[in-house]
């Protein structure tokens, strides 16, 4: 495996977690859009699976929603998110909803907050990009003192040396690196070796 050693240098165990959803809207995910991710397609039944999962234990679900950009990001990309770009794939009501304009999460939107209003402890993050608004939010969790969980195969970018680059700088020093199907063992078995 291409991430052995992050795996066996770091092993998660999951305690109180949510389930972070990043970007995954029309913008980066309908063939139609400027912004279109060829093969993102392969990653939604996998978050669909972690949000399932996450229901069932009535555990917490956030989703980002990039809804247009920064002043910088728009010089440096030389695009604009459009409303009508901003629709969730997942559209559930159960799902909070997270309003940003930079790669970062955490800046400028209240999650940090949200998420220790409900003592949280572990962020799983799944989404695009993998290096950059995945990878940003994820230091930015780890920085503010939660435990990031990346389930690689829930995360996707379309260039695949952006996406293991990223994944390796992240296992090495700010996530657990693991796969869907980790997950939802380990979310099978939570709670169960607690006192009730």
């Amino acid at each position: 495996m291409l991430f052995t050693k992050e795996r066996e240098s770091h092993q998660f165990k999951l305690t109180r977690p949510v389930l972070l959803i990043v970007d995954l809207q029309s913008y980066f995910c309908h063939p139609e859009s400027p912004a279109y991710l060829p093969g993102v397609e392969k990653i939604l039944p996998k978050v669909e699976k972690l949000i399932k999962s996450f229901k069932m234990k009535g555990l917490p679900i956030f989703q980002t929603i990039h809804r247009r950009n920064s002043l910088l990001m728009e010089k440096w990309w030389h695009a604009q998110v459009k409303p009508e770009q901003t629709k969730p794939v997942f559209e559930d009501h159960t799902i909070i909803t997270i309003k940003k304009d930079t790669y970062d999460a955490f800046y400028n939107t209240g999650l940090e907050e949200a998420l220790k209003s409900l003592e949280i402890e572990q962020i799983l993050i799944a989404g695009v990009r993998t290096h950059l608004c995945v990878e940003t939010t994820a230091r930015s969790a780890f920085v503010r003192g939660f435990e990031v969980v990346i389930p690689i195969d829930a995360v996707f970018e379309k260039d695949e040396w952006r996406h293991f680059s990223s994944l390796k700088n992240l296992g090495h020093g700010f996530a657990y690196l693991c796969e869907v199907e980790e997950i939802l063992c380990a979310l099978e078995s939570l709670g169960q070796d607690q006192p009730g």
